[in-house]
């Protein structure tokens, strides 16, 4: 219920989080049995969930610390703008910042296709284009990634999690151990703009490229590094039909009969 209103409410002052305190008791007293959220609302609720959109989210709190870590929108590309070059976010950076998050063990949700809602042109540099085309390397990339991540779905989802700092803290080791057999699985992330050697001792040295991260299956065997592409980049060049112009085309309009939506009442107070 509202998404990044928290964005633009600024100029409404004590108006907007009236209205933000509003949207959350009418999407509540609907009953719906699932939780709600409101993204980029740092001050949501109580009742909702206050949730991230952006490049980045690994650092992000919710205001309440009962709340799950979500990240409902990463922003594989941007906006492109009238008579510009396309925005382009790479594959390599993209990827970092999923691998980022998983050490701070939140929930994601990617946007991987590019929806066709406004115009024909919003795919954003998505991995997948507004006609279903895979952009490669984007989408290769990152299903390598889940892939990786799928290997380590049981000692992730049940596991004591502990963190060790490299390289004056540039580098982060965050070790996920199973509470159940004991496997592991390592998150190694770089943020620095250089290629560092880590030395892990009994798991081995690394050699970590800069801003990236490195998944390492039992701690001591690298699967998966963010800034490593091993997928083959293709270009997909859109050329116009001629026989789909708008001249050529015939167009009809017909009316839809939608059903009136069922109404339901609630009580709701607007703050003097």
């Amino acid at each position: 219920i509202e998404n990044e209103y928290g964005n633009v409410m600024g100029p409404y002052g004590e108006a907007g989080k009236s209205y933000v305190k509003w949207c959350a008791q009418m999407a509540v007293a609907q009953n719906t049995g699932v939780p709600w959220i409101m993204c980029q609302q740092s001050d949501a609720p109580s009742t909702v969930i206050n949730t991230c959109n952006g490049f980045y989210c690994d650092a992000f709190t919710p205001n309440n610390p009962k709340n799950p870590k979500i990240w409902t929108e990463n922003w594989t590309g941007w906006f492109k703008k009238w008579g510009q070059k396309d925005p382009h976010r790479t594959a390599e950076d993209l990827a970092f910042s999923v691998a980022r998050f998983f050490p701070a063990q939140w929930s994601v949700a990617e946007l991987l296709h590019g929806g066709p809602f406004i115009t024909t042109s919003y795919d954003y540099d998505a991995p997948l284009d507004e006609y279903g085309n895979l952009n490669q390397p984007k989408w290769g990339h990152l299903k390598k990634l889940h892939a990786a991540l799928k290997l380590g779905e049981k000692i992730l989802t049940n596991s004591t999690v502990k963190t060790a700092n490299y390289s004056d803290g540039w580098v982060e080791l965050t070790t996920f151990t199973s509470n159940i057999n004991g496997e592991r699985l390592c998150f190694l992330s770089n943020t620095k703009m250089d290629d560092v050697n880590v030395d892990l001792q009994q798991d081995g040295n690394y050699s970590v490229p800069a801003w990236s991260v490195s998944i390492l299956q039992d701690c001591n065997q690298e699967i998966y590094n963010t800034a490593k592409v091993n997928v083959q980049t293709s270009l997909i060049v859109k050329k116009l039909q001629e026989n789909d112009t708008p001249q050529k085309l015939s167009w009809e309009w017909a009316p839809a009969k939608k059903p009136h939506p069922r109404t339901r009442r609630f009580k709701a107070t607007q703050s003097a």
